[in-house]
């Protein structure tokens, strides 16, 4: 998923969250669900192309996702996170996409609680882990994973 925000002449600004069908992401998931049960539609639906790739866009005004922008950007920083931290035992593991997808998704929803926002000595926002206790996690499930293929 990705997340384009642009200036409005007023002060506010439009929020495009971006879909794309061809190459989903673990965080589109959640995302998804959460814009379904949003008690405000999107303003506008519409059909957009980046790097060559087809992305449904749905755009909110800033007023209408202040509060609910948070989650979604903590939601994505998990995401990221586990990336990075376990990325090779993820590529490993050999999962397909949309197994992936739900796997780092739920991880990320686990973590949901603990994780908070931080900034390093560059000032760079980003999300903070109990990265031990995410590789200890991540091993448990995936080792509950191969025990089901192998069954």
């Amino acid at each position: 998923m990705r997340i384009e925000i642009y200036p409005k002449p007023d002060g506010m600004q439009h929020i495009n969250l971006m879909f794309c069908h061809e190459e989903p992401e673990p965080e589109d998931i959640w995302v998804r669900e959460c814009m379904e049960g949003f008690r405000v539609p999107p303003k506008r639906i519409l059909a957009w192309e980046r790097d060559g790739k087809p992305y449904q866009v749905l755009q909110y005004g800033q007023c209408v996702l202040g509060d609910v922008m948070f989650y979604i950007e903590k939601h994505k920083g998990i995401v990221e996170k586990i990336r990075c931290v376990c990325g090779v035992e993820l590529a490993q593991a050999s999962l397909s996409r949309p197994v992936f997808n739900e796997f780092v998704s739920q991880l990320a929803l686990e973590f949901q609680k603990e994780a908070r926002f931080i900034v390093d000595g560059s000032g760079v926002l980003g999300i903070d882990v109990d990265e031990e206790k995410l590789r200890a996690r991540i091993a448990e499930k995936l080792g509950e994973i191969q025990e089901m293929r192998s069954t």
